[in-house]
């Protein structure tokens, strides 16, 4: 009996310590489960507070594109690109006209207009310009009213404008007139008998709202500035648009239309756009431009600007074209174009350019590279002022 009281309890006493080995295990699993879930949730909060990616930092130079729309329906009215160029200080304004022709995506004529209806407006304008657009805005026209708090807009036209505004004729003399600030959207929506009145018309009410808000206090500005941005739409990154209309209602920024030349086909009219000046005023200013080779700028002539004048006749070329320096001297009687191995062409189409100055062998320059050091024979080359 004894042995047998002996064994009973042994074997309770095993059945006892397996349930407690049971019930830990179960315990570690759970406080395994725990552990492990706090990890990844403190992992995933770490990541998503602490390893946020940072924002992208803004470019110092950009283009961007801003799309004015008519209120309440948000039909696009006009458009115009706005050119930061870092080292020109204040923006520039090129508005778009509707009868500017694009290229589309299989290389067909697209007025901008159309372009704008169809929302590929971005596209078509980066073939033309041949650089990408870093920031697109869709902006209600009325928005501008919040960069100046104006009831009425001093106008001013270089030439008589004709344009049927919302169905009505209406007739507006060269020089300066008052229009209200309710009148604003549907004269830039606008048409006319030839695309020269609607963008005089766009033309002139920009620099009559950007000149209206540059007379704001700073302050007062700078909160104007950021209600109108806020209002716009189409881009997560409002950042270019806050700093566009900043510098455009410095009170130093140029507005113009898109750099082309008018052209009637079959009673069609159109703007054609102009490789040359879209090159000098827009494209080599875009972030990232890298022209295919090199034209350095020497001032040898010891006038001031010379060097700077040539420099900006030099543009239109699709190449890297650093600022203008001195040459090692000022006794330079006629311009000289140093050429690289491979770029005589190049050189030879310099020459054309300016008129004026001799090609000569650059041997000791990279390849790809051009030395125009201007002479005393650029007397007639003056500074220009470009948007």
């Amino acid at each position: 009996m004894p042995a047998t009281k002996g064994y009973r309890l042994d074997r309770l006493r095993r059945r006892r310590r397996t349930k407690a080995e049971l019930w830990q295990a179960w315990v570690l699993y759970a406080l395994a489960g725990a552990v492990a879930f706090g990890a990844v949730l403190g992992a995933w909060y770490f990541g998503s507070r602490w390893l946020k990616k940072p924002e992208e930092q803004m470019k110092p130079g950009y283009l961007a594109l801003v799309t004015l729309t008519a209120p309440g329906s948000g039909v696009p009215v006009a458009a115009a690109l706005v050119v930061k160029d870092p080292a020109a200080g204040a923006p520039a304004l090129y508005v778009i006209p509707k009868e500017l022709l694009l290229e589309g995506p299989n290389g067909e004529y697209v007025f901008a207009g159309d372009a704008m209806a169809a929302g590929t407006l971005k596209q078509d304008l980066q073939r033309v310009v041949g650089a990408s657009i870093d920031a697109q805005y869709e902006l209600p026209v009325t928005a501008l009213g919040d960069l100046t708090a104006a009831g009425e807009y001093q106008i001013s036209l270089r030439d008589p404008v004709e344009l049927d505004v919302a169905g009505t004729p209406r007739m507006f003399k060269k020089g300066s007139t008052v229009v209200s600030a309710a009148e604003v959207p549907a004269l830039f929506a606008a048409s006319g008998p030839s695309g020269y009145d609607a963008w005089r018309m766009q033309e002139a009410l920009w620099n009559a709202v950007l000149d209206a808000a540059a007379l704001r206090p700073g302050d007062v500005r700078a909160k104007a500035v950021g209600a109108a941005a806020a209002r716009a739409s189409g881009a997560s990154d409002s950042r270019y648009l806050d700093d566009a209309l900043t510098g455009l209602t410095g009170g130093e920024a140029v507005v113009a239309r898109f750099p082309s030349h008018s052209r009637v086909a079959e009673g069609q009219f159109a703007f054609v756009p102009k490789g040359d000046d879209i090159m000098a005023q827009i494209t080599r200013k875009a972030p990232g431009f890298r022209g295919r080779s090199t034209v350095v700028v020497r001032n040898g002539s010891g006038r001031v600007g010379a060097g700077q004048a040539v420099a900006e006749q030099l543009a239109i070329l699709d190449v890297n074209l650093p600022p203008p320096t001195n040459a090692d001297t000022f006794d330079y009687r006629q311009t000289q174009i140093l050429a690289g191995s491979q770029a005589l062409p190049l050189a030879e189409d310099i020459r054309a350019i300016l008129g004026r100055g001799v090609v000569l062998d650059g041997a000791d320059l990279p390849a790809d590279t051009v030395v125009v050091i201007v002479g005393a024979d650029a007397k007639n080359t003056e500074p220009k002022d470009q948007p």
